[in-house]
């Protein structure tokens, strides 16, 4: 506690960046104190998990030591204080798939960093943190297990609440941001970011659709698609639509059953739109089914919102493929982690966007077919464990709305560059696959 208020004292005094250290490290210590050892890995999930889907970017730029964020380091301790935990669990064929694939992935970026990291440096390693991020869903397999799946819902209930009263504030981001420590790996960034918005709340919608109160479904439910709309993004309207589809297709017999859950909240969502919409400013204007409706026409190449960012990835994927296939084993290896994808596009500045915004085409581009191949096995499995679970019980319709997310925002953004993403949709995907387990629905 002493190092802690003397570390507090030297970050409100100079902004060192030693003093957040510190402090990390501090509370850190404090937190082995107080638990039990045997326990802390779950408490250092669940912080990661709420941290990074409420703060989202923000929360992602903490710095442990620079150039090394607090989320990986965290995420290493995790594993390996863990290990015996989820090892055991390496028996069952869906843990084993898994396994295997991301060892498999793991390798080829063991290779590709051997042969960039001299030339690219921290850069390199960047780029390959996704694949070392992504083992976060052994530990969460082990503690959705020990959890079980009544247990679970109720720390979903507290993280998706927290998340929606946090994502809830978006027309206030850029005050909130205005009065938000600045933290930052590479560069200074508000702490407090709503960025995870778009890809936490379909998932979100479904988990409260079929929550068994019918009144905190219809609060949760509407607030999630109220977000959605704040927060103006082709690929989460994508989702949320598609995954509807999905979800009816796979229970024909319900549709009246889904159709009389959604009505309502449609009805609640239109009646706050129209008393206070045009009051309500969400990431590119005004909140409204007319805005929506005119985004998602860009993607048919009509003028609107958000136009202009779609035609430039219409003209830099072309130019990706052109640049490996330049290369005489570019399709089969890569050319690499740590180069520049995005031929110089600046936001700023200081600020370069080296990630053609489109994660089967970047990981293909780093790594080729020998890294692509793995990392779509792990989508692959996932998905189809997802879509199994939703045949089974509605109730999970929220974990396949997840995958279906993810495959949807990795077309349009570089989902896999950050730990945002990465972990969420890991953690959350393994403890619900852990609960599973405890069900024993899958085989040995």
């Amino acid at each position: 506690m002493l190092t802690i208020a003397i570390s507090g004292g030297i970050f409100a005094g100079m902004g060192s960046t030693i003093g957040v250290a510190i402090i990390l490290f501090a509370v850190f210590l404090l937190l082995m104190w107080l638990i039990p050892f045997k326990r802390l890995w779950t408490y250092l999930l669940w912080i990661v998990i709420f941290g990074l889907t409420i703060w989202s970017y923000g929360f992602n730029n903490i710095p442990l030591v620079r150039p090394i964020p607090l989320v990986d380091a965290v995420i290493f301790l995790v594993v390996v204080l863990g290990f015996r935990y989820w090892w055991a669990f390496t028996g069952t064929a869906i843990v084993r798939k898994l396994l295997i694939t991301l060892l498999f992935l793991l390798v080829v970026i063991f290779g590709r960093l051997i042969v960039d990291i001299p030339e690219f440096g921290l850069l390199a390693g960047r780029d390959a943190l996704f694949a070392f991020e992504l083992w976060v869903i052994f530990p969460a397999i082990a503690l959705g297990y020990i959890l079980g799946e009544h247990r679970l819902n109720r720390k979903l209930f507290w993280l998706f609440c927290v998340a929606m009263v946090w994502y809830l504030l978006y027309p206030w981001r850029e005050l909130i941001e205005s009065i938000s420590p600045v933290v930052g790996v590479q560069r200074p960034v508000p702490l407090f970011a709503f960025t995870t918005a778009g890809l936490i709340s379909v998932p979100m919608f479904f988990w409260f659709l079929y929550y068994p109160d019918r009144m905190v479904s219809l609060i949760g439910s509407s607030a999630t698609l109220l977000i959605l709309l704040m927060v103006q993004g082709r690929g989460p309207y994508l989702a949320i639509l598609l995954g509807s589809l999905v979800i009816i297709s796979l229970r024909l017999a319900n549709i009246k059953k889904f159709v009389s859950i959604l009505i309502p909240i449609v009805i609640l969502v239109g009646i706050i739109l129209a008393i206070f919409g045009k009051n309500i400013q969400g990431r590119m204007g005004q909140v409204g089914l007319t805005f929506v409706l005119e985004q998602l026409g860009t993607l048919a190449g009509k003028e609107g919102p958000g136009a202009g960012s779609f035609r430039h990835r219409l003209v830099a994927w072309p130019a990706v493929i052109e640049e490996v296939l330049s290369e005489p084993l570019g399709p089969l290896f890569g050319v690499g982690l740590g180069p520049d994808l995005f031929q110089g596009f600046a936001l700023g500045p200081d600020i370069l966007v080296r990630k053609p915004h489109n994660d089967f085409l970047e990981i293909w581009a780093r790594l080729g077919v020998v890294g692509l191949i793995p990392w779509l096995c792990i989508l692959v499995i996932s998905g189809w464990e997802a879509l199994k679970g939703a045949r089974r019980n509605p109730r999970h319709s929220w974990i396949l709305a997840l995958q279906i997310t993810l495959w949807i925002v990795s077309l349009s953004q570089p989902a896999m560059g950050f730990a945002y993403v990465v972990v969420p949709w890991a953690g959350l995907t393994g403890l619900w696959i852990g609960t599973q387990l405890r069900k024993k629905v899958y085989k040995v």
